[in-house]
């Protein structure tokens, strides 16, 4: 296991770069897309563009109007997301729909001791995966993604709701927005390997990044 390290986070705005002031070693400082790649002003829409269905419990279920009692909803590698009530149930039922993205998590390096995470916590989100709970402190609601792209919070019916985050992907960090009107896309981009508290990172206009993400991109 690799020793602790502080979390290194990059915020953005047209023009405007803040880096966060790190302690000790910091982890690499990641890539901030030029922007040229942020979203017009008022491009993003809160009602869905392209709703979510996901299977759960045997049916299909409009991600956007609500996940109808389910806890953890994941992307596999065909892109279709589904949804079950626990992070265990989930992890048991993708084993067998997607075996070879199971492998893969097995196959990769173990999450790093630095990641934000205690020695006793459970890896709910798993190596290869992007992830996004309700609540801080990874709790609440969860959202994993494996594929990558631009992911529409208001598809999932996740927009403002995102709390914390972990990023274990195979390659590259996780871009975060917050859909402005009349005003530039604020973004933060997650270093790959760590997780993070939205309450602690501070947001260009003020305040923090709880409950402001409106879309992703991986």
């Amino acid at each position: 296991m690799r020793s602790f390290r502080m979390l290194a986070v990059v915020t953005a705005t047209a023009g405007t770069l803040v880096l966060a002031a790190p302690a000790a070693t910091a982890a690499p400082a990641p890539t901030v897309p030029s922007t040229d790649t942020q979203q017009s002003a008022g491009s993003v829409k809160a009602a869905p563009s392209n709703p979510v269905t996901a299977f759960y419990r045997g049916q299909r279920i409009d991600l956007s109007k609500g996940w109808g009692g389910a806890g953890v909803c994941t992307e596999v590698t065909s892109g279709d997301v589904y949804c079950h009530d626990s992070v265990a149930e989930a992890d048991a039922a993708i084993a067998a729909i997607d075996p070879a993205l199971a492998e893969a998590a097995k196959a990769a390096p173990a999450v790093p001791a630095g990641a934000g995470l205690s020695l006793q916590e459970p890896p709910t989100c798993e190596a290869g995966q992007a992830c996004l709970w309700e609540h801080s402190n990874r709790t609440g609601n969860l959202l994993r993604w494996t594929q990558p792209g631009t992911k529409y919070l208001s598809d999932y019916g996740f927009r403002d709701m995102a709390s914390s985050a972990c990023v274990f992907r195979s390659s590259g960090n996780l871009a975060v927005y917050d859909d402005r009107t009349l005003q530039p896309d604020p973004l933060v981009v997650l270093s790959n390997g760590y997780c993070y508290d939205f309450v602690t990172l501070d947001y260009p206009y003020g305040g923090n990044w709880n409950d402001k993400a409106d879309y992703v991109n991986l």
